[in-house]
């Protein structure tokens, strides 16, 4: 015996209404473009460098400034310090102004008299032996009858004076001159030089100083200056 179905033939042509609607067709895709046969050249854009940045100003803090540094002088030996100034000599007041007339004289008759420095040239010169002399006498020796000099020569002899020495530029010298007047004055043993310039002026200038002293009197045996140089 044949079962029957739970629905009739007719009863399916409503079954459409009881489905939902079915979905909507898939559009079409969009038409592939069409590329043409010759190679397009696609350009490559090149790579910008970077702007270069402006350089920092340095603060005055971290700005170090380095000065130079100042060198000291070279100290000179005393003996080249007075080549390179004017060297002077210390002799009595009335040698001093004798030399001033002198030369003070040789200007207005010459119009161009000598300086300091070249009469005490030419007064050693003229009186050489005359100053060896002088000055060898005076160099100690041992005293009859006693075994010691008991005197030391060598050092400069310092002596008392009527009137205090004047000092005088010896100007128009050079340096090497300069050096042979103080080895003769260590050689003569005249002391210094100032006690040689003094010496040599006063057998130079004999009558000059005669005429403002006054007297006559041996100018070769009058007291050396003192011995300040």
């Amino acid at each position: 015996m044949s079962r029957k179905g739970a629905f009739r033939a007719d009863d399916l042509d409503d079954i459409d209404d009881l489905l939902p609607p079915p979905p909507p067709a898939p559009a079409a895709p969009p038409p592939m473009p069409v590329v043409s046969d010759s190679v397009q050249t696609v350009e490559t854009p090149r790579p910008v460098a970077p702007a270069a940045k402006p350089p920092r100003k340095s603060s005055a803090k971290s700005a170090t400034t380095v000065e130079p540094v100042a060198r000291r002088p070279r100290q000179t030996p005393a003996r080249a310090r007075a080549t390179q100034s004017t060297p002077e000599a210390h002799v009595a007041s009335v040698v001093a102004e004798a030399l001033r007339q002198v030369t003070h004289s040789e200007k207005q008759h010459r119009g161009r008299g000598r300086s300091y420095g070249e009469v005490v040239l030419d007064a050693i010169e003229q009186f050489e032996t005359e100053l060896r002399d002088h000055f060898s006498r005076e160099v100690s020796v041992k005293p009859k009858g006693r075994l010691f000099q008991r005197v030391d020569n060598s050092r400069p002899r310092r002596r008392r004076h009527a009137e205090p020495p004047v000092k005088i530029p010896l100007a128009g010298i050079i340096a090497t001159d300069v050096e042979s007047l103080d080895l003769l004055a260590e050689e003569w043993h005249a002391g210094s030089r100032s006690a040689l310039v003094d010496q040599a002026l006063k057998f130079y200038l004999a009558e000059e100083i005669a005429g403002l002293s006054g007297e006559d009197d041996d100018i070769g045996d009058s007291e050396d200056t003192e011995a300040v140089v």
